[in-house]
């Protein structure tokens, strides 16, 4: 009928889940001299650990500003100094997929895993590039073990949503869609993903409904380029449901 692009709504924002402490140098040297030695390690142990923090902060906004080499030279000395720093092997994977690096995109996502099992957006980032690469099963696998961690993802259900339409099981497809749209029902994305699935099950009039939901959220967005792209397939759709009903 025509051509159709999945918005999978691409790899979740660079994230630091912990609050940067910002601890002075000099503080730190003008107090060592009344410091017991368990409270002098434990204040270098501080330092390194805020440093490290500080550095993937510092990579988080060079990826915001779209710097991704720089990003990845600053998650690379945080884990110098401080090789457990589970935010910076996150935060390498989203900069690794934003070049299009998967294999490394993988491997850090991987890395933050072991380190936390319970990384939800690790696990969703993840799955997300698994189904990029065609990958559906480990795709299913990390998100479905998202969403048992964290039952209110939208972002989750979308992506899985996507996996199963790729995948060519549209019932499944529409059902996630619609769980991300219970949790999150300004979802432009969902919406446009719920609609392809709608139109596959010839669900015309469906399809039809969530484009036009669709495009009002990226109008109201000013997601210019998103907006044309669902309204073609609105107009697509709605010719091809006349055709069917007059046949």
């Amino acid at each position: 009928m025509f051509l159709k692009k999945y918005l999978i709504d691409g790899i979740s924002a660079t994230i630091s889940r912990l609050s940067l402490i910002v601890i002075l140098l000099g503080q730190i040297t003008a107090c060592t001299f009344s410091l017991s030695v368990d409270q002098t390690e434990q204040a270098s142990r501080e330092f390194v650990s805020t440093t490290s923090i500080a550095l993937v902060q510092l990579g988080i906004e060079k990826s915001e500003r779209g710097d991704f080499e720089g990003a990845i030279a600053d998650f690379t000395e945080a884990l110098k100094i401080n090789p457990n720093n589970v935010d910076a092997y996150y935060n390498f994977g989203v900069a690794y997929s934003q070049l299009g690096n998967f294999e490394l995109a993988i491997v850090n996502f991987s890395q933050a895993l072991k380190f936390d099992p319970n990384f939800v957006q690790a696990y969703v980032n993840r799955g997300s590039i698994y189904s990029q690469l065609g990958n559906n099963g480990k795709a299913i696998a990390d998100l479905t073990k998202a969403l048992k961690i964290n039952p209110n993802d939208a972002f989750g259900y979308n992506n899985l949503g996507v996996v199963f339409l790729r995948s060519g099981d549209s019932s499944r497809a529409v059902a996630n869609l619609t769980e991300a749209l219970k949790i999150n029902p300004n979802y432009a994305e969902a919406y446009l993903n719920r609609g392809l699935a709608r139109s596959d099950l010839g669900d015309s009039q469906g399809a039809v409904a969530d484009f036009q939901k669709a495009a009002d959220l990226f109008w109201q967005q000013g997601k210019w380029e998103a907006y044309q792209y669902v309204s073609s397939l609105r107009v697509s759709e709605k010719d091809y449901g006349k055709i069917i009903n007059n046949q």
